[in-house]
């Protein structure tokens, strides 16, 4: 007895991608082209795909994070073989550590050409081993080994790159898996059932519920410790409503600024290795912290582990990844794994609706905020600080998104910018810290949202990493305004240096281009700040550009960032730049 087949069309396994592109939403690709992406590449466009095309693989990287991060979708970002594998590792591993959801799409040699089990090197060209390169820092890599196959595969890595704990997940693709045709059963679904999909992450004992409302009455002195949680899962209001309405204050880690407005007058701002030292007192004097969404990483808590929060009665923790409590660097009372809006729904449906206020705390607080001001001493060289508040200031009723590299710049700007999502957005890097993220991100962002002021705050060694994307950043003439903070160090690491042992002989005096010479010759828009005389006014006219537009401000070299949390240190005792 002969099967009934199911209608089949003829297509490819590139074809299949398209079809799975649409089937998930997207909208444009951010790529660096090569040869074994290339059959993917040639139909992208003529299916009303579009293309973002930087000028290296990271730039195409970051720039999908930008757009992953203001969609709340998994983006796509397309690289061929080889270097061009190699070449956007890091911001994969940026996106894994900070919990992005990116689709990789990653070229590779026919199967003809590759190596296999054999024991030699190489036997393609431009061959690498990306399933092994990239298995430490993704959710999961695919390579389907059919082109049939790969319709399925690409859809179950939109899933779990969006599923529980969000972040990258990589489809290498052989280059004969592209071009080959096949016959498509339209009606056959093929099964990738590699990896499970989290569950149950909206459900919560209604005792666990009980024992939260009850340690929250008895508390005298509540602080809540926001992670980036909170902006993944989209809870922000459901925390304020929380915070406001109980009267609780907050303190941020450095990736969740903007979950909670930074001018509340309850917002300590974040803590942490370079954060607020009011926000370190209240951490340790507290009685209860709520962790919501956040790691506790090292940068957090600091190397004193047993002594953090040590007057605190009780640690709640709600946090969607089940490995992240397990191994937790605290130790904490209450653990609720789950997903954070939900928990905090549950909370504020049983929690009292008339709760005591505990006046005292709220005065402790506005004490600890005034006696440690973010203050600098000024001098005849512009600070790096009143740049960031200038500019601050004079963008609070825009819509932004503030964009930074990594090093003291960044530090700064999170100390000396407010953010209040989703008026006031922040993006930085922030497990992987990695120089170079500012430009493509920033650039990334203003392409998904053209309407938008995107402010890109870079230090002169990160703003290297990538400044050949200035050249994308012309070819897409986007309004983007450049921020250099240029004092010839690379500030973060010679301050580290100098503090053990008292020199900084790779990181010091560095000779840098005029930065502003340098933009003019992308055909963008540029000005070069020395000293303060009318600052106000040149910062304005760099704002109101219409184009994409740099301003060089050369700094003070010998400012240091302070208070800082060395090792050994507390919380509650940061040391201080005392010179």
């Amino acid at each position: 007895m002969k099967l009934k087949l199911n209608k089949k069309t003829q297509s490819t396994g590139a074809n299949e991608v398209i079809k799975a592109l649409k089937n998930n939403n997207i909208k444009e690709v951010f790529v660096y082209p090569g040869g074994t992406i290339a059959p993917v590449l040639d139909l992208i466009e003529k299916n009303k795909i579009k293309i973002f095309c930087s000028r290296h693989e990271q730039g195409a990287g970051y720039a999908a994070i930008a757009a992953s991060k203001i969609k709340k979708t998994p983006q796509v970002t397309m690289v061929s073989s080889g270097p061009g594998v190699t070449n956007i590792v890091t911001p994969v591993a940026d996106a894994y550590y900070d919990s992005i959801p990116v689709v990789i799409f990653t070229g590779q040699v026919g199967q003809k050409d590759m190596k296999g089990q054999i024991k030699i090197r190489q036997k393609g060209f431009q061959e690498t081993d990306t399933l092994s390169l990239f298995k430490s820092i993704t959710k999961e890599c695919f390579q389907p080994k059919n082109p049939h196959e790969v319709f399925d595969v690409v859809n179950k890595a939109f899933k779990i790159a969006a599923s529980g704990r969000p972040g990258p997940v990589l489809i290498d693709l052989p280059m004969n898996i592209q071009r080959d045709n096949f016959l498509r059963e339209n009606k056959k679904k093929i099964k990738i059932d590699k990896h499970k999909v989290e569950k149950n992450l909206k459900k919560i004992s209604e005792n666990d519920i009980k024992k939260i409302i009850q340690i929250i009455k008895r508390s005298s002195k509540p602080l809540i410790l926001c992670g980036q949680g909170v902006i993944l899962s989209g809870s922000e209001k459901l925390l304020r409503k929380l915070a406001i309405k109980y009267k609780i204050p907050v303190t941020m880690s450095l990736l969740a600024l903007g979950a909670f407005p930074t001018r509340n007058y309850l917002s300590l701002g974040f803590h942490g290795h370079t954060g607020n030292q009011a926000a370190g007192l209240a951490i340790q004097n507290c009685d209860l912290l709520i962790v919501v969404g956040s790691r506790l990483d090292l940068r957090q808590v600091g190397t004193e582990v047993n002594k953090f929060a040590e007057k605190s009665k009780k640690i709640i923790r709600i946090d969607i990844d089940k490995d992240e409590i397990s191994n937790s660097r605290v130790k904490c009372n209450i653990n609720l794994k789950g997903d954070v809006g939900y928990i905090l729904k549950q909370i504020l449906k049983k929690i009292p609706k008339s709760l005591k206020i505990n006046l005292d705390w709220l005065k402790q607080i506005k004490k600890y905020k005034s006696q440690h001001q973010l203050t600098y001493q000024k001098n005849k060289s512009i600070k790096p600080q009143e740049i960031i508040e200038e500019i601050n200031n004079l963008t609070l009723s825009k819509e932004t998104i503030c964009v930074s590299g990594v090093g003291q710049h960044q530090q700064w700007t999170a100390r000396h910018f407010d953010f209040d999502n989703p008026k006031k957005l922040w993006f930085t890097s922030g497990g992987h810290g990695a120089m170079g993220y500012d430009l493509p991100v920033a650039i990334g962002a203003q392409y998904i949202s053209p309407k938008k002021l995107v402010l890109c705050f870079v230090g002169d060694g990160s703003f290297q990493m990538n400044i050949q994307e200035l050249a994308s950043l012309k070819v897409y003439n986007l309004p983007l305004k450049i921020i250099v903070l240029d004092n010839n160090r690379l500030g973060i690491v010679s301050q580290f240096q100098k503090l053990n042992w008292n020199n900084d002989p790779t990181c010091g005096e560095k000779w840098n281009p005029s930065f502003s010479s340098l933009a003019k010759s992308y055909k963008i828009f540029a000005q070069t700040i020395v000293d303060r005389k009318n600052l106000k006014n040149k910062l304005k006219k760099f704002l109101n550009f219409k184009g994409p537009s740099l301003i060089h401000c050369v700094v003070d070299k010998k400012e240091e960032l302070s208070p800082m949390l060395l090792a050994g240190q507390t919380l509650d005792k940061m040391w201080k730049n005392e010179k």
